[in-house]
């Protein structure tokens, strides 16, 4: 089977959840023939999701409770646990061919990481991985989450990583499952070290441009493994 390279970034803004994963699974579906693969960058309307790692004990509040406050609660096939998308966050979904790139899952895990540690550097934070635990850190509060699913050796879902979003969907839930971690953002860190205000911080933020350099840091990775 020949492939189509020059993998594409596409931007999709604000979209639901849902609307997303029917995107996502189309492209999954086309990279898997042959098409080219893409890293769709977007945004999503509050949203809780809970992964295949899921135990009821991670949402704080039924169900119920989150959709009476509009807020919508989805089962998801990728890994993981329970965590939350919401406006000002940036989620961006890889999709590409993991095997031909003779790439292991956890050398994939490593790349989406490096890619988030980059372009967190730029904006002057500091960000690490942890030993146990995907995703990358500040201290002891997530900056970026991550939760993947390889099927027909085609990676789907991605990362998501907190740029401007004001955190409040999580308080319906323990993220990821980790009672004794809590959660971030690029722009309150950068708050902090420049002793600024965090309205003034947020204002230079974008999470679609800031979405877009770790797709670019992503494909260079990737591309590079042919």
């Amino acid at each position: 089977m020949s492939f189509v390279k020059n993998p594409q970034i596409i931007k999709m803004g604000l979209v639901s959840y849902r609307d997303a994963m029917e995107q996502m699974e189309k492209i999954h579906a086309e990279v898997c023939a042959g098409g080219c693969e893409s890293a769709l960058v977007v945004q999503h309307s509050p949203v809780v999701t809970v992964g295949n790692r899921f135990l009821p004990n991670d949402m704080l509040v039924q169900p119920t409770e989150i959709s009476a406050c509009g807020v919508d609660f989805v089962h998801t096939d990728r890994g993981g646990s329970a965590t939350v998308h919401e406006p000002g966050q940036v989620v961006v979904y890889p999709i590409f061919r993991i095997q031909s790139r003779q790439i292991s899952v956890r050398k994939f895990v490593w790349c989406l990481e490096e890619a988030m540690i980059r372009v967190a550097s730029y904006y002057g934070v500091i960000a690490a991985r942890d030993a146990i635990n995907a995703g990358i850190w500040v201290g002891k509060n997530k900056l970026g989450a991550i939760g993947i699913r390889i099927t027909e050796r085609v990676s789907k879902h991605g990362l998501a990583f907190n740029v401007v979003n004001d955190l409040s969907t999580f308080r319906y839930i323990i993220p990821c499952g980790l009672r004794d971690r809590g959660v971030t953002t690029l722009a309150r860190e950068i708050a902090l070290i420049k002793q600024a205000n965090i309205e003034e911080t947020v204002a230079t933020l974008d999470p679609d441009f800031i979405g877009e350099q770790i797709a670019q840091q992503i494909v260079s990775f990737l591309v590079e493994k042919g």
